[in-house]
């Protein structure tokens, strides 16, 4: 899988950083094909000051070859951030995951009860 990182406001992208961003996405990337070359995922990092403080932001958008998936979080810090988005990113695809099994075997038993009526007679 390719990654792309993009550091924005004052946010350094650090080697800490990038490595422990790849270490959450471990998780990720279990979930994607092993032979799908043209998997992308293009991470963004950022902050913004506001009133109340500091606010981190993590975004993420992944292409894979079942589609195009999105998350992103905001929190206090930018660990909890990163944390948040690889969690909503990994929801998003189990649940791509789920749809597509759930739909192989609705058809499947279809199938099956199509010839159970064909060899019953």
């Amino acid at each position: 899988m390719h990654k792309t990182y993009k550091a924005t406001g004052s946010v350094v992208l650090t080697d800490e950083l990038s490595s422990y961003t790849d270490e959450r996405l471990q998780k990720i990337e279990r979930l994607i094909h092993q032979n799908d070359s043209l998997a992308k995922l293009d991470i963004e990092l950022g902050a913004s000051g506001t009133r109340a403080g500091p606010e981190y932001r993590a975004e993420m958008n992944l292409a894979t070859r079942d589609g195009t998936f999105r998350a992103e979080a905001r929190n206090v810090t930018l660990h909890a951030a990163i944390d948040e988005c690889v969690d909503e990113l990994r929801t998003e695809l189990r649940k791509k995951i789920t749809k597509h099994r759930d739909f192989i075997r609705r058809g499947a038993a279809r199938v099956k009860e199509f010839f159970r009526s064909m060899g019953g007679r």
